[in-house]
């Protein structure tokens, strides 16, 4: 018997143990992009750097995908316009979302008919995209008639700025 437990203790004592946790997104959790993106969500985690920046990318049903890149700046006042020139001209500014946040449906490139919002907290930056059905109908919300937005779009964004702080 303890032949048997020493030769047990050798074979399992001597191999390592293999656990792989899969990132988490930082600043939003699979199941609450999933509600925002109408069903389940499937995440992944990419680009993590010391400095806590990542990309998290949730993909929902019917081609729906939401994206949030967060950046430390090395230097905000050089970088940041260069995030905010990806909504252009059409950009039209958030109250209340970290600092200088805009948002936009993106009219060319890649990102062609996506919500794009962007902004800082301190000197790191976000741009959160999404893809989803409803981007582009009518606002159904009598205050909603200049912002293409959704109140949703700007709940998650509110979120990620939030979690940033």
């Amino acid at each position: 018997m303890k032949r048997l437990l020493l030769l047990l203790t050798v074979i399992f004592g001597a191999t390592p143990v293999v656990c792989r946790a899969e990132p988490q997104c930082p600043w939003l959790n699979a199941a609450t992009a999933g509600g925002f993106l109408g069903g389940d969500a499937q995440a992944a985690v990419t680009g993590v750097t010391v400095d806590g920046d990542a990309t998290c990318e949730f993909s929902g049903a019917a081609n729906a995908m939401l994206r949030i890149a967060v950046h430390t700046m090395a230097h905000m006042i050089d970088e940041f316009p260069g995030y905010l020139a990806q909504c252009g001209a059409g950009a039209q500014a958030l109250k209340g979302i970290g600092n200088q946040a805009v948002e936009c449906i993106a009219k060319t490139g890649e990102s062609k008919g996506q919500e794009i919002i962007i902004g800082r907290v301190r000197d790191r930056a976000f741009v959160i995209t999404i893809r989803a059905a409803w981007i582009g109908r009518p606002p159904t919300s009598p205050t909603k008639t200049s912002n293409p937005i959704s109140d949703n779009s700007e709940n998650i964004a509110e979120m990620v700025a939030g979690s940033m702080f």
